[in-house]
């Protein structure tokens, strides 16, 4: 393709309608243009309403619909592909049904990518580690040989966006665990609030295993498609039928 690739990434929760407000959205912005690649637009989506985190499956159901308008949005107005920008990837799947552009979510491109960094992983995620929620994704995605465990560090998706020392101190402790205990070689940061931390480094220096970030990853994934030219199957993510015809 001619001309630079254009992305957008579409926050799936309402944070800026949050106690972190549009200072943390600008934040984070700044953090996505940094972290894409050279010739990489990255403009974010905001949904309209919706819940400030997601932390349960009626959170992750919450966000759907504001995710499917933004994809639509995105796709009408120019841009290449779409990533969801919430680990649990809501709406992903029904996204890809809806445009022909690729959607990507937080969750399935640092799977993909922990699993050719080593042979088990383990995710860090916010609060008690989300129930039986933790393993169905790895499991949806064919990565249940790959799965070690999912750790929660008892915070939670607010708390993990106010406080970095704190926040890294945690991770480190938890993923530590995760590597003597679970079997784990490589650690993902299993929450939007932790990647935006821009800890990826320092964590993996204490831990002493990789640490997958979920959004560098998603971004030069995205870019990847975009660049050769691929999107999702239709023959595994038709078209809805159109209940008008």
């Amino acid at each position: 393709m001619t001309g630079p690739v254009r992305l957008r990434y579409q926050f799936a929760t309402a944070k800026h309608r949050s106690e972190v407000g549009m200072a943390e959205v600008e934040r984070r912005q700044a953090l996505l243009r940094q972290w894409a690649d050279p010739g990489v637009e990255v403009d974010v989506g905001l949904p309209r309403s919706g819940p400030p985190s997601v932390e349960s499956r009626v959170d992750a159901a919450l966000t759907v619909p504001e995710v499917l308008r933004g994809a639509v949005e995105a796709e009408r107005e120019g841009y290449h592909a779409v990533i969801v920008s919430c680990y649990s990837d809501p709406g992903m799947e029904a996204a890809r049904e809806l445009v022909d552009i690729p959607v990507l979510g937080s969750g399935l491109c640092s799977m993909h990518v922990a699993a050719m960094l080593g042979a088990r992983f383990s995710i860090l995620a916010p609060r008690a580690g989300g129930g039986s929620r933790r393993f169905e994704n790895p499991k949806k995605y064919g990565f249940a040989d790959h799965y070690a465990s999912t750790r929660g560090t008892g915070l939670s998706v607010m708390d993990l966006a106010k406080d970095r020392a704190g926040t890294l101190s945690r991770l480190a402790e938890v993923g530590r665990a995760a590597v003597d205990e679970d079997g784990a070689d490589t650690v993902i940061l299993g929450c939007m609030s932790m990647a935006f931390h821009d800890v990826t480094g320092e964590l993996g220096e204490r831990i002493g295993v990789p640490v997958v970030n979920p959004v560098p990853a998603s971004l030069s994934l995205a870019t990847l498609l975009v660049r050769t030219g691929l999107t999702h199957s239709r023959q595994a993510y038709p078209k809805p039928p159109d209940e008008n015809a």
